[in-house]
């Protein structure tokens, strides 16, 4: 029996190999097998493929995308492929170009034949060597059995051939499309149940990573390898974890579960080249070094418009919409998905983590209107203290004018500090997110800044100092009559209670969310801490207590990490020491005069306090008088974690300048950042990176 070339496949019955491809120059490349056996099991009905991020419709012969935005992909089967050179290779490598359908079958009906007729009952290749089949989708082509020595191949020809075929293309026809793999298929195949979601929101910027020219992935590709490198890393820690069970021959470990990224775009929302502002934008613009005008107006630009109220809006209710759109759309395709104990998540790059932050305070805003103040375990609920009412736009000062303005009415207000830690909105927003988030993840977050330029310190700090008054007020006053009763072990009085008198140091202000977390390379130039914000006001930098390290599933530090803080540490002690004796022995005098004349200020204003008693202070927030070096703080805000900010460990080699360039762009390659995702979306996981 002669061999055949080309024959992939030599199985009865052939599958159909199903590919795709999005524009007519591109290659057609196979979906997953998976895919292919679920398409090839369907009968023409629309499957869910890609792990239901897409779905094939065989009838129409395309692919819907239905968590992102993308370009409808066209979808053909095939069986016989030509093979048709690459004039990219150097190694004479072919591409396998599909077959159509029907010309697929004919061919295959005529390569049966041969084999039929060239095994030990056959009647002989004679007769089949002079079949040939005229090719439907090119009638000028055809197919027939060429024997090349020893062996047999289906061919490709010309319909009309010149003289013995002289100059003629003959192409190989293949049949099935051989091994391959696609990347990341085996690995999310590995992995058990979906159990959570994270929305991922963009920042700045992405209307240029989007361009074709641009090599700078967009935030739909980065959530693509992300997602296979969460996949990846999560089955190789199972493979190893299943190695040591059988070692020590105990059970093996459940499946580790999967999460699934999607990306929240917003820019092309808001970006609309029929808008009128970048139609405006576009015509003053100058002309000359495009490059560099292109970074101000496409990256640049994002931040300019979200500090106006008017586009701040509109991006909120952008972010807002296609996150209550795409979390429908993901309980239609995973319909069991909340009843399994899924869990959602939010997740801020850059200026997106300044819309997640909004779009959780406007979820506050709305939800603690109904919300029941106190409860029987704690009836002060300091958790949720009066939300301060949002700055006012110029619109509306213009029509109420300045003496209706209605942050005058805000207990405790210092008009000339007051400020608020959500956006300034033309009018505020009905629409809210569907879901309180189990995790909120801010990568390089700008929020620092946004809430300083909204003056939310003082309000913050106001909070602090409102959870003091109120729990100063569960505090009993002296009782003569009560100091009279003498308290015994034996005695049916009871003790009497204790109670913490040390200043609250956090403010009590927190998101609704279960855990919030700011995480940042420390030489990222848009990184700004959070924590600093919800420590009471004027205190010294040098007591506000460093950011956390980021070290994931309890991961001790790096070494080169913990022998730098051993000298930043040691440092420190130094530093105060020798500042210590050089104020003593130069500037004893000075320093005493100084301490003498604080002491007699503030004897004098607790004077005039006590005679100005029954009249309420001007301000709620007293300057604060405790210490809080050395004392452990733990921040509402963060939920069940007890700090908000964390910063990525360095390398061993790290500059901080050169670090700065790629800082900004690498969070979601970083290795800490997604060891760290992977820790906090584990199936079951409550504990923090702490």
């Amino acid at each position: 029996m002669p061999t055949w070339e080309g024959i992939e496949d030599a199985s009865t019955m052939l599958p159909r190999i199903w590919l795709s491809r999005l524009k007519e120059t591109d290659i057609w490349k196979p979906l997953r097998k998976v895919d292919c056996k679920a398409l090839n099991e369907s009968r023409g009905e629309d499957v869910l493929i890609e792990g239901g991020r897409a779905t094939a419709h065989p009838k129409e012969g395309t692919i819907t995308w239905n968590f992102v935005t993308r370009p409808t992909v066209k979808l053909i089967p095939a069986t016989w492929f030509m093979q048709t050179p690459n004039p990219k290779s150097k190694n004479k490598e072919f591409i396998l170009e599909p077959l159509e359908e029907a010309d697929s079958l004919q061919v295959e009906l005529l390569y049966q034949n041969a084999v039929r007729a060239s095994s030990s009952l056959g009647e002989g290749l004679d007769s089949i060597l002079k079949e040939e089949v005229i090719l439907e989708s090119d009638p000028a082509q055809k197919v027939c059995v060429v024997r090349n020595g020893g062996s047999l191949a289906m061919k490709k020809l010309p319909k009309n051939r010149i003289l013995f075929g002289i100059g003629e293309v003959q192409i190989t026809l293949q049949r099935g499309y051989g091994q391959y793999t696609i990347e990341g298929e085996d690995d999310e195949n590995a992995l058990g149940d979906l159990t959570h979601v994270m929305f991922v929101i963009h920042g700045i910027g992405e209307a240029m990573w989007n361009k074709e020219e641009v090599a700078t992935l967009s935030m739909r590709d980065e959530m693509d390898q992300l997602r296979m490198t969460v996949n990846k890393r999560k089955v190789m820690a199972w493979r190893e974890e299943c190695k040591k069970c059988e070692r020590q021959k105990q059970p093996l470990p459940p499946l580790p579960n999967k999460v699934e990224f999607i990306p929240i775009m917003w820019f092309d929302k808001v970006r609309s080249p029929t808008h009128s502002l970048m139609s405006s934008l576009t015509s003053v613009t100058l002309r000359t070094v495009p490059a560099l005008r292109s970074i101000a107006n496409d990256v640049i630009f994002d931040v300019l418009m979200y500090l106006t109220p008017e586009f701040c809006e509109a991006i909120l209710q952008c972010v807002t919409s296609e996150i209550n759109d795409l979390y429908e759309k993901f309980q239609q395709v995973h319909p069991s998905f909340k009843a399994r104990g899924g869990k959602f998540s939010l997740v801020g790059h850059s200026l997106g983590s300044v819309i997640a932050w909004d779009v959780l305070s406007i979820y506050k805003d709305i939800t603690e209107k109904n919300a029941p103040k106190g409860s029987a375990d704690d009836p002060i609920c300091i958790d949720t203290p009066p939300s301060p009412p949002r700055a006012p736009s110029l619109e509306t000062l213009d029509k109420t004018g300045i003496d209706n303005n209605p942050l005058a009415g805000f207990q405790g207000a210092d008009e000339s500090k007051h400020g608020t830690w959500g956006p300034t909105l033309p009018k505020k927003m009905s629409q809210t997110i569907p879901f309180e988030p189990d995790l909120t993840i801010f990568l390089g977050s700008p929020i620092g800044l946004f809430l300083t330029l909204r003056g939310a310190h003082s309000v913050f700090d106001e909070m602090r100092a409102i959870a003091e008054a109120e729990r100063a007020s569960l505090i009993p006053c002296d009782n003569e009559e009560a100091d009279k009763i003498a308290w015994s072990p034996g005695g049916q009085s009871a003790p009497p209670p204790v109670f913490d008198l040390s200043p609250i140091i956090c403010s009590p202000f927190s998101l609704p969310t279960k855990a919030c977390f700011n995480v940042f390379h420390p030489s990222d130039p848009v990184a700004y801490r959070i924590e600093p914000l919800l420590l009471p006001e004027h205190v010294p930098n040098n007591d506000i207590p460093p950011p956390m390290f980021l070290s994931p599933d309890g991961k001790s530090l790096r070494l080169h990490v913990k022998a730098r803080q051993v000298g930043d540490q040691l440092f420190r002690q130094i530093g105060s020491i020798s500042n210590l004796f050089e104020a003593t022995a130069q500037n004893a005098a000075a320093a005493a005069a100084q301490a003498d004349a604080e002491a007699a200020r503030r004897m004098a204003q607790m004077e005039a306090e006590k005679k100005n008693d029954s009249v309420p202070s001007s301000p709620l927030r007293p300057n604060f008088g405790g210490c809080i070096r050395d004392r452990e703080v733990a921040f509402r805000l963060g939920g069940r974690s007890s700090r908000v900010d964390f910063q990525i460990q360095p390398g061993v080699i790290d500059n901080e300048y050169l670090s700065a360039v790629t800082a900004h762009s690498s969070y979601f390659i970083n290795e800490d950042i997604i060891d760290f995702i992977i820790c906090e979306t584990r199936a079951g996981s409550k504990d923090s990176v702490e």
